[in-house]
């Protein structure tokens, strides 16, 4: 189960400048400046707002491109958990995915166990199982079936996790992310959408809980959807959000037969 008060000290996520690390970064950021954390180091090849808004002690920034072992081990140095939400974030051609969602990822696992690193929290994506019939509901025990070279990634992603739980002290929480956004626009979302509350409680519930290897989903409130998130709440993830709260214009309409929404219908380019 979760326990707040066993909140890991020191911390890095990767990814940080963007829409899901800023939220995380700015979470983590009021954690540290209460003191429920010591040291937070946030991450990318972007710049990176100051959550805090101020200079504190225990806040670094880095601007760093994670695709090199003497980059991974530079930032996991020092560090209790890491969240990696860094990546090429949709479908894209092998010439960025291979670095950025194969190397990268590959070489920060590496670094983690070299540093002592407790636990990575792995950003995987529904895109991992997209091929699945909207009519079947899944649950965490559900094998990939990825939509896209994207999700292929995220597959990797889930398995490398899995090998270094199995084989090294490095435990791994795996987050098939649905769809994390501050509204709601879509009927799809109805079914796959996540609160970047509830995200930020499911980034709370992988840092605390006792666990090995686990897979989630990131998931607001919704007893009807596409996926059955019941492991979630058995490790403590309780989720208070429900995407009707967070529709602000008329959906769109379109239905989609596969749980990946648009991207098993995107076609795999030659060479791409």
């Amino acid at each position: 189960m979760a326990n707040s008060g066993n909140m890991p000290q020191t911390i890095l996520v990767t990814g940080a400048a963007g829409s899901l690390g800023k939220s995380v970064a700015q979470h983590l950021g009021q954690a540290l400046s209460e003191g429920r954390i010591s040291r937070l180091r946030l991450a990318d090849i972007a710049p990176m707002t100051n959550p805090l808004g101020e200079a504190h002690p225990g806040l670094e920034r880095v601007e760093i491109s994670l695709t090199s072992p003497e980059a991974a081990q530079q930032l996991t140095e020092g560090m209790a958990a890491v969240i990696h939400l860094a990546g090429i974030p949709t479908e894209s051609d092998w010439n960025r995915l291979i670095p950025a969602n194969l190397a990268g990822p590959a070489y920060l696992w590496d670094a983690c166990v070299g540093n002592g690193v407790d636990r990575v929290l792995f950003a995987s994506s529904n895109h991992a199982i997209g091929m699945y019939p909207v009519g079947t509901r899944i649950d965490h025990t559900a094998p990939p079936q990825p939509d896209s070279r994207y999700g292929v990634t995220k597959a990797f992603g889930e398995q490398l996790a899995a090998l270094y739980a199995a084989k090294t002290p490095v435990r791994g929480f795996c987050m098939r992310i649905g769809s994390c956004f501050e509204q709601a626009s879509t009927k799809r979302h109805l079914k796959t959408f996540q609160s970047l509350a509830d995200f930020n409680r499911l980034i709370d519930t992988g840092l605390t809980a006792d666990y090995r290897y686990e897979i989630v989903y990131g998931l607001s409130d919704i007893p009807d959807s596409y996926w059955d998130n019941s492991n979630a709440r058995r490790l403590g993830y309780a989720p208070q959000d429900h995407p009707r709260d967070f529709i602000r214009a008329p959906l769109d309409p379109t239905d989609y037969p596969l749980h990946g929404g648009d991207l098993p219908d995107m076609p795999l380019k030659s060479g791409g």
